[in-house]
């Protein structure tokens, strides 16, 4: 009985050794393995680098072309916001009239001396088709307002008939308003103010609707 123990215990415990064997074997590779990772080379590191580089400097050259491109849109709105400026500015100077025509007091009639300053107006309508006139008549501040007003449309009415009669503009591009003592020219009380407040002065625009005010 025990030869027959000692033939099947000896072959059970050498398997028995084999496998633990060979399990701490396969339990030392792993951790080999872990730790010892494959390591980059270094073509690999420099290709990396380079392509780091090469996306950086993508980066930066967008960022330049794109702070470029509104630079030169800034300069150009610039550019064009100063020629519209220049243009209006020729212009208003182009339909300027400072020129007004005077009145005796309480009266509507044109005098002769006042009449040299509708043939430059006249002129300058012929000139310039697309320009229409708003004639605006004035008074002193001398009787009432409603009376005041009613004359200074008269002396309007005055100048836009000789402008349509003897300077031959059509009536369409001639309006005649009035504003009485409302905008006097000087804002003295005496006869010199008064003098320079009976008049008729004249809002030159153009088809387009700019309106440039002459005269006042």
């Amino acid at each position: 009985m025990k030869t027959l123990y000692l033939k099947t215990a000896k072959p059970l415990a050498l398997a028995l050794v084999f496998s633990w064997v060979v399990a701490l074997m396969g339990c030392g590779g792993s951790q080999t393995a872990r730790k010892s990772p494959p390591q980059e080379s270094a073509a690999e590191r420099e290709a990396k680098a380079r392509a780091e580089a090469e996306r950086k400097a993508k980066e930066e050259a967008e960022r330049a072309a794109r702070a470029e491109a509104e630079r030169k849109a800034r300069e150009e709105a610039e550019h064009a916001a100063r020629a519209k400026a220049e243009a209006e500015e020729m212009a208003r100077k182009a339909r300027a009239f400072d020129e007004s025509i005077y009145f005796d007091y309480d009266r509507y009639v044109i005098r002769d001396d006042q009449k040299p300053v509708l043939t430059k107006l006249v002129e300058k309508l012929r000139a310039n088709p697309p320009y229409r006139v708003t004639v605006e008549g004035h008074a002193d501040e001398r009787g009432t307002p409603e009376y005041n007003l009613a004359l200074g449309q008269k002396r309007a009415e005055a100048v836009k008939r000789l402008l349509v009669t003897k300077g031959k503009i059509d009536p369409g591009r001639v309006k005649a308003i009035s504003y009485g003592e409302t905008r006097p020219a000087d804002p003295g009380h005496g006869q010199v103010s008064w003098s320079k407040n009976r008049r008729a002065a004249f809002t030159i625009a153009e088809s387009s609707g700019q309106v440039e005010t002459s005269g006042r």
